[in-house]
């Protein structure tokens, strides 16, 4: 756990999960996607068991109580080429700040903290797909655009 001002980061954990989801959901609604279906139950069961077997780690930050930002790092496991010889990815998802919370660095800071858990774990870069609204995020971190996806060597 980390403070920078009067926001608190941590990683999420089972009693975050509601939060989580109604930032998921009014992050795909600020991206522009259209609201066509509930997807709670769906969203609940993705960070339930992803939390739960470590497939999924989530750092968050914190205002009074309230979830005001959100991360995300998944896994999963490609083929291997020469470039990657394991076939490992770790991927950025999730990335979500709420309105009144925009531009105090809080993205960089869930950002930063995602970067140093998949250098932890071994990984040797990491993806994310950006948005139009995080794209200077990512990129004033080091992360350049590779084959569609942004990318940053760790």
């Amino acid at each position: 756990m980390s403070s920078t001002n009067n926001v608190t980061y941590r990683k999420a954990d089972a009693d975050d999960i509601p939060q989580l989801v109604d930032c998921r959901i009014q992050q795909l609604v600020d991206e522009g996607y259209p609201e066509i279906r509930d997807i709670r139950a769906e969203l609940t069961h993705y960070f339930t068991v992803g939390l739960a077997d470590g497939s999924l780690i989530c750092w968050v930050a914190v205002v009074d109580g309230s979830i005001v930002g959100t991360s995300g790092l998944c896994f999963y496991q490609l083929p291997p080429t020469f470039s990657n010889p394991t076939g490992r990815i770790a991927y950025i998802t999730n990335m979500y700040t709420r309105v009144p919370h925009r531009r105090q660095g809080i993205s960089s800071h869930l950002l930063n903290l995602l970067v140093e858990e998949a250098k932890a774990l071994n990984f040797s870069s990491v993806r994310l797909h950006a948005s139009e609204l995080g794209k200077g995020v990512y990129e004033r971190a080091g992360f350049t655009d590779l084959d569609g996806y942004m990318y940053q060597p760790l």
